[in-house]
Order: structure tokens, then C-alpha cells, then sequence
């Protein structure tokens, strides 16, 4: 009786390794997004952005920034932002365009507005989540600057 016992048990302990190691290799599916295009990117998102910009001698400075952008879904956007370069801190408006393509990518670019110089920044996104999150990475000479933007559900 004890050796029936026993090898039912070992029976049941190692289909159940079985059931337990095929669960546990499973691959979690992920779903692609589906096809983008400008109306993507709309409505309003938070975002915090960080990294560094040098110039020519070398001299490197540290930025960090946060804001609130809204996208029209027309390929316009309008926005605020605090940013510290180098811990000088700067309360800035802007105004901006982008693009979308039916991957998902995408660029901005942004005009200052209270600067006396008028600056302007370029970038490269992709909508994350359908386009719950979008990623941000500067694309001008100098600047090492990347960014997450998250939609604001109000």
C-alpha cells in the first residue's frame, strides 16, 4: 500500500512540475499598436525631461525641465515648462508642430516664446500604450536630452 502511495504521489508531484513549468515558460503576447497618424497625439500630457547640453570649448551644463503639453491631434502643439539649466531656472511658453507616421514615431519642434532670441528645439517621439506615454529624445546638435511624456486623465 505505502509503495502504491508513493508512486501515485511522485505521479501527481511530477505532473504537476509539469503543468507548473509550462506555465511558468509562458511568453507574455504583446499587441501591437495599432496604426498612428496625428490624431495620435492629443489632449494634454505631463512630462519631466532631463540630461545635458556642451558647447564648443567642452563646457558641459545640466538640464532638467518639467511641463504640460497639449497636442490638437492636427499636428500642433502649445505648452509650458520649468526649466534648470545649470540651476538657473527659466518659466518658459511654447508653441510647436510635429508629425506622426503610421509606426508610431514621430518629431516635434518647438518655438520659445519669451525669449528675446526666439530659440527653437527639435526632437523624436513614439507613442508607448497607445499613446497613453510618449517618449522624447532631443534631436539637436550639443544637447543629450530625453524626456517621458504621461497623458493627463482629468
Amino acid at each position: 500500500m505505502k509503495t502504491t502511495t508513493s508512486i501515485l504521489l511522485a505521479g501527481a508531484i511530477f505532473i504537476s512540475g509539469i503543468f507548473l513549468a509550462n506555465h511558468l515558460n509562458r511568453t507574455t503576447i504583446a499587441h501591437a499598436q495599432t496604426a498612428c497618424d496625428a490624431s495620435t497625439f492629443t489632449g494634454a500630457y505631463g512630462y519631466t525631461e532631463s540630461g545635458y547640453a556642451y558647447d564648443a570649448q567642452g563646457n558641459i551644463y545640466i538640464i532638467a525641465s518639467t511641463g504640460r503639453i497639449v497636442a490638437d491631434g492636427s499636428g500642433a502643439v502649445t505648452g509650458t515648462e520649468t526649466l534648470s539649466f545649470d540651476g538657473t531656472i527659466v518659466r518658459r511658453p511654447y508653441t510647436g508642430t510635429y508629425t506622426m507616421t503610421g509606426e508610431c514615431t514621430g518629431s516635434v519642434t518647438f518655438q520659445y516664446t519669451n525669449t528675446t532670441s526666439g530659440s527653437t528645439a527639435h526632437g523624436d517621439i513614439v507613442t508607448v500604450n497607445n499613446a497613453q506615454q510618449i517618449n522624447f529624445v532631443q534631436t539637436d546638435p550639443n544637447f543629450v536630452v530625453s524626456g517621458l511624456l504621461t497623458r493627463q486623465n482629468q
